[in-house]
């Protein structure tokens, strides 16, 4: 599935919902079951008969024909209805963001990192490591968020605006990061998860401008089911 790339779109939306509204009220009438295997095998006629009959505008048609591929590919033993409903919890975080703020991007992003230092978290951004020479960075804190300078240098303009997109590495339990950057208006996408020389873990994030951001979106604690 990972091999296409679907645009978060409302005209798709629109269609994502209305597959699983169609999907729900099959299920509700008892005329089909909660199986996955069951729920696949709808979705797919039901993409077959969205295209012939034309339902949806073409800003679609590409992404119909590539959900018709994951169906040929899977069949009832794939992952349709799991993408329908991944792809209706992300775009509803990205609906979920506020888009009237009065502070720039860095002002914002500043203000959650001070939320989460009271929290007790360390902030290292950026750290000097060099990804040529150095070994896996150390963080030097139970709970730390740190970046490096390649990935921080010029992610933020002389006006405070960003300008390109960058990555934040978060060790220990990274949901509050998660929420405490929704509620200043970034979506997280996940990345690598990495493992210092002493064995700890810790976890990529990137975000992206203005939210035009592709990838696996974490999802903040509001809008978790």
């Amino acid at each position: 599935m990972n091999k296409h790339t679907f645009n978060r779109s409302a005209d798709l939306y629109n269609m994502i919902l209305g597959g699983l509204i169609a999907l729900l009220s099959e299920q509700n009438a008892d005329k089909l079951s909660n199986k996955t295997s069951s729920e696949n095998t709808f979705l797919g006629k039901w993409l077959k008969r969205a295209k012939k009959q034309k339902r949806y505008p073409k800003s679609v048609s590409a992404d119909i024909d590539n959900l018709l591929q994951i169906y040929i590919k899977g069949g009832r033993s794939g992952n349709l209805s799991l993408f329908f409903r991944e792809y209706l919890c992300e775009f509803q975080i990205l609906k979920g963001v506020s888009k009237h703020f009065s502070e720039t991007e860095k002002q914002r992003f500043d203000n959650a990192m001070e939320s989460l230092t009271r929290e007790g978290w360390h902030i290292s951004l950026p750290i000097a490591h060099s990804k040529h020479s150095d070994a896996p960075y150390s963080p030097r804190k139970a709970k730390e968020i740190f970046t490096t300078t390649w990935y921080w240098s010029g992610a933020f303009n002389i006006e405070n605006r960003l300008v390109k997109s960058f990555s934040i590495f978060v060790v220990s339990e990274p949901q509050i990061v998660i929420d405490y950057l929704y509620e200043h208006g970034f979506v997280l996408i996940m990345g690598l998860s990495s493992q210092d020389n002493e064995g700890n873990d810790y976890q990529q994030y990137q975000i992206f401008t203005n939210n035009n951001c592709y990838g696996d979106l974490a999802v903040p604690s509001k809008l978790r089911g």
